[in-house]
């Protein structure tokens, strides 16, 4: 899962869990995740539960194994992209706000607590507010100018500026995956955060 569907699946929890959802890519080992409040580390272990599960699901294994000959080591974070782009075309059947207005209050809820952002991940969200990234991840042009920015900061070989072509000709098969996977998720999550 990539921003769209952390923010997504945390809409209903405190703020600050939606915060450390947010950041917790960016924060890495023991002391830095003790330096921020319980409420924002409940939001990073939350984070971490939506990877663990996301990754270790069989219809993410099948996505992934689809484009491991073409993006190898990369196909999890490709994966991760196409799932938010499944997310945002199909946005009427998961939420009742459209689109560009949760995106709005989203970026609004992380600019009220910009001071928690890591250095990273302030130039990231500035990024994507700026281009609206969030509302981008409805349209095939969108994830094309995601996975070339992808691809810019990431090793040689990632080919990921490349990997539109595979949304393209397998398309059924990423909702489906993402459909059932989601389900899932949900349920996990119910779970395992008693608020969720």
């Amino acid at each position: 899962m990539n921003f769209l569907a952390h923010l997504y699946l945390s809409k209903d929890l405190p703020e600050e869990m939606i915060i450390g959802n947010f950041i917790a890519d960016a924060v890495k080992g023991k002391a830095a995740y003790t330096s921020f409040p319980a409420g924002i580390q409940k939001g990073m272990d939350f984070h971490r539960e939506i990877d663990h599960f996301s990754d270790t699901h069989p219809e993410f294994r099948k996505g992934t194994a689809r484009l491991f000959a073409n993006h190898g080591k990369f196909s999890g974070i490709i994966l991760d992209i196409f799932y938010d782009h499944v997310l945002a075309q199909h946005w009427e059947s998961y939420h009742q706000i459209s689109l560009p207005d949760f995106a709005a209050s989203q970026y609004e809820l992380i600019e009220r607590n910009h001071h928690w952002l890591p250095e990273f991940t302030k130039y990231w969200f500035n990024v994507m507010k700026g281009d609206d990234l969030l509302s981008a991840y409805a349209y095939e042009e969108g994830i094309a100018d995601v996975l070339h920015r992808m691809d810019q900061r990431l090793a040689i070989g990632s080919q990921m500026k490349t990997a539109l072509n595979e949304l393209i000709a397998h398309k059924a098969a990423y909702i489906s995956e993402f459909q059932l996977l989601f389900s899932d998720m949900q349920l996990n999550l119910k779970d395992k955060f008693p608020n969720f």
